[in-house]
């Protein structure tokens, strides 16, 4: 039978209308799929927004900054405008830097770790570094002077503009440094000297110098006074070799020291590095780039931020930084564990292009205990020395010392057992069993270039006397 044309286009449309509809539904699924994304985007955008800002505003309820304008206004200067910063930044202008060759010889007299060469602190300096010291301490009189006057001011702020935020420049720091120093080497040389009063004046000046830094909320501050507290540590072991000191003085020494326990320290630079890195995740495209070299570009950042996701991994990064909080409230052998921990449950797993340009900040707690270990250190030598003081005899164990010249016995910063004491033939020592966490029985370090490989050792203080 032959169809008219009529009936073939009849059919044609009939044979075409079941493909339109396909179509049409095609396209209205993956319109109401794109709306849904959307939908989706906006409210994972407004949820994380939200979230991110209601911390910002639990952190201000509790009474703590939460931008680096408020941490800037947090930092108080002194109420009486006395200001101990200024004459410690004198000191720091006034410095009289040694050369390179004569400060590679001075620093190891009272700087130490445990991967340092061995030192013998019982053993006198030998004539040519006995006066090198005693040049590096004429020329550096003036710089000297002018620390001991700021160590008789309380309040001290350091005129560094931490509104800034991350990028903020703190020049003072090198300067606290090298005032720590130099008293540390004068402490030193005084006890080389057989004077004791001003070996201890010396070294209680240099720990109240890097205590300035206590109340400083950045985390760098806080790591250079730690640092300045192990400085003092291994002078105080040098000094105790040298002279003999009254009960008064090594109970203000004692005093001095438990002062440096660092706590509050690192407490408020947690604060501190959370208020500096607060601009990363609430406006990561207007960060200055010659702090953040190596940021995405700001086209990326700007789409970054306008999807909510800045705000994502700030609420990571908030969450990681308070769980460090509570960790530093902990002893500190538990720091590492602790940071390693928060940082997996907070921030290794996150997919981000921000936490590259996270500082160093709260990971420095995982080197908490290097610092640690040597001021707990020094507590103790302290201790067995008012014993011995007050006993004419050494103490046979380190509990002895409890409660009447401890209130208990110091923890290893790096495995959570009590410091280990020993009596020797002549003296003792105190050590600590060292970041590789094995105790092996007091053995110190040997020389760089006669170590093996995988071989271990503590880090030992001496006094053999």
């Amino acid at each position: 039978m032959v169809r008219s044309g009529g009936e073939m286009d009849s059919l044609g449309k009939d044979a075409m209308a079941p493909r339109r509809h396909l179509w049409a539904y095609v396209w209205r699924a993956t319109l109401a799929l794109l709306l849904c994304c959307v939908a989706l985007v906006l409210v994972l955008r407004w949820h994380w927004r939200r979230e991110f800002s209601r911390r910002i505003e639990a952190i201000r309820a509790a009474g703590y900054p939460a931008t680096p304008q408020e941490l800037d206004a947090w930092y108080k200067y002194p109420q009486s405008g006395v200001n101990a910063a200024h004459w410690i930044m004198e000191a720091g202008a006034l410095y009289v830097e040694p050369s390179k060759e004569d400060w590679e010889r001075l620093l190891p007299i009272v700087f130490r770790t445990r991967h340092s060469d061995p030192t013998d602190p019982a053993r006198a300096l030998d004539p040519d570094l006995m006066r090198l010291l005693e040049q590096y301490v004429q020329v550096n009189s003036t710089a000297l002077k002018s620390l001991y006057d700021g160590a008789a001011i309380d309040e001290c702020r350091y005129p560094t503009d931490l509104s800034k935020g991350a990028g903020v420049v703190m020049t003072h720091i090198s300067h606290v440094r090298e005032g720590m120093l130099m008293l540390c080497l004068e402490a030193v040389l005084h006890a080389e000297r057989g004077d004791p009063n001003r070996a201890v004046e010396a070294i209680q000046t240099s720990l109240h110098v890097t205590g300035t830094l206590d109340d400083e909320p950045v985390m760098v501050s806080h790591m250079v006074a730690a640092s300045g507290a192990s400085v003092a540590s291994v002078t105080l072991e040098r000094m105790l070799n040298r002279v003999e000191l009254t009960d008064a003085q090594l109970e203000t020494l004692c005093e001095a020291f438990l002062d440096r326990s660092g706590h509050e320290g690192l407490l408020t630079a947690l604060v501190g590095e959370r208020c500096l890195t607060y601009p990363l995740f609430d406006s990561p495209q207007t960060l200055d780039r010659t702090y953040h070299d190596h940021l995405a570009p700001k086209a990326l950042l700007e789409i970054y931020d306008g999807f909510g996701l800045a705000a994502r991994d700030g609420i990571g990064y908030l969450g990681f930084i308070e769980e460090c909080i509570r960790i530093a409230q902990s002893p500190v052998s538990r720091h590492g564990a602790g940071v390693e921990a928060a940082r997996a449950r907070w921030l290794r797993d996150r997919k981000s292009i921000l936490f590259s340009q996270i500082g160093y900040g709260a990971h420095a707690m995982i080197y908490e205990a290097t610092h640690a270990s040597p001021r707990e250190m020094a507590r103790v030598l302290l201790a067995v020395e008012r014993f011995r003081l007050a006993h004419g005899t050494l103490p046979d164990a380190i509990d002895s010392l409890v409660p009447q010249y401890l209130s208990s016995v110091p923890e290893d910063p790096h495995d959570g057992k009590p410091l280990r004491y020993k009596r020797l033939d002549r003296g003792y020592m105190v050590y600590s069993v060292g970041e590789d966490g094995r105790d092996d029985g007091g053995k110190q370090a040997p020389p760089k270039d006669a170590r093996k490989s995988n071989e271990t050792w503590d880090f030992v203080f001496q006094v053999r006397r």
